[in-house]
């Protein structure tokens, strides 16, 4: 005569319930329209001159567009009153299911920020034309005065925008993961183009996999030396390289099968919501059961500010 006492509370799914990459970018508030237009200009130089009565020789600045558009979103439940009859006190309410939605959102919010879509049976890939609007740090960003023209890092063989799987500061070249020398190349690089300088406000992000982070704690053991990596979490400032390391799963691999961590500046990447988990909660009068539908709606896009500013760090990953 033992019998089950039944539980009136939920439990959830393990789950990503939160955005992980929107605190490391730059917000656009207040978009609407097809598009929204990010004009800009270029530098200006100095000229050396000497003697009297010159003739002014003028310069010109480069001026362009780049521009976000929104990838939109949706989700509708509905609730019917039979499964309230049925599953007796355990009663599942419109709180609940908006909650749930919310944490989708969320997740949406780094692949639209990363440019990158989730891959049927796990995984994610670069975005593509074909998967209908880009954007983002990885994928195709719009420039140009009607936001046409379709613009990509490059990717090709001594690109300065990639720092190779195989990179060594100094010894012989071996592929290897995300190491020390690959983090410090990254600061050379935005030095060199004068981008980033310590204490300037700005932050370098670099994105890693959860195997990557793995793997520097490793290093850390194997050489004997306090990097910093072993307490290291989300937006934590290593203080040995100047960067934050964000660790996400949707990071994507190349054709090679390497993990593409990458970099970026705080200030160089924008993110625009058009709009922000709109919901509404209508009845269905025309279903026997179904006493009410939940739907929720959203608009994001991002977009790289330039490219130069974005670096490529394929780490092989077993």
């Amino acid at each position: 005569m033992f019998r089950v006492k039944q539980e009136t509370k939920w439990n959830t799914m393990i789950q990503q319930d939160m955005s992980f990459v929107t605190p490391f970018v730059s917000i656009h508030p207040g978009c609407s329209g097809k598009s929204v237009e990010l004009p800009f200009h270029g530098k200006t130089k100095m000229r050396e001159y000497s003697g009297r009565l010159l003739k002014i020789q003028w310069s010109e600045m480069d001026f362009g567009k780049r521009h976000i558009k929104p990838r939109k979103f949706y989700d509708s439940l509905p609730l019917s009153e039979d499964d309230k009859l049925e599953m007796d006190t355990l009663d599942l309410r419109a709180a609940e299911v908006m909650t749930e939605q919310r944490n989708a959102l969320a997740r949406m919010h780094d692949e639209v920020i990363l440019g990158v879509t989730e891959v049927a049976g796990g995984g994610y890939r670069v975005r593509t034309q074909d998967d209908g609007i880009c954007g983002g740090i990885l994928g195709i960003n719009y420039t140009g005065d009607d936001g046409s023209t379709i613009e990509t890092i490059d990717t090709s063989a001594n690109s300065r925008q990639v720092i190779p799987v195989d990179f060594v500061a100094k010894g012989t070249k071996t592929v290897a993961g995300m190491i020390i020398d690959k983090v410090a190349e990254l600061r050379c690089r935005y030095q060199e183009i004068d981008a980033w300088k310590a204490g300037n406000g700005d932050d370098i992000v670099v994105a890693i996999s959860p195997k990557q982070h793995r793997d520097m704690l490793l290093l850390e053991q194997l050489q004997n030396r306090n990097y910093g990596f072993s307490c290291l979490t989300n937006g934590k400032v290593n203080d040995f390289l100047q960067v934050k390391f964000l660790i996400t799963n949707m990071l994507p691999t190349d054709e090679d099968g390497n993990r593409l961590c990458c970099a970026w500046l705080k200030s160089r990447i924008k993110f625009g919501p058009w709009k922000e988990a709109q919901f509404r909660i209508e009845a269905r009068s025309e279903y026997v059961d179904v006493r009410e539908q939940i739907t929720v709606k959203a608009a994001l896009g991002a977009t790289r500010l330039d490219n130069k500013t974005v670096f490529l760090m394929p780490c092989k990953e077993d």
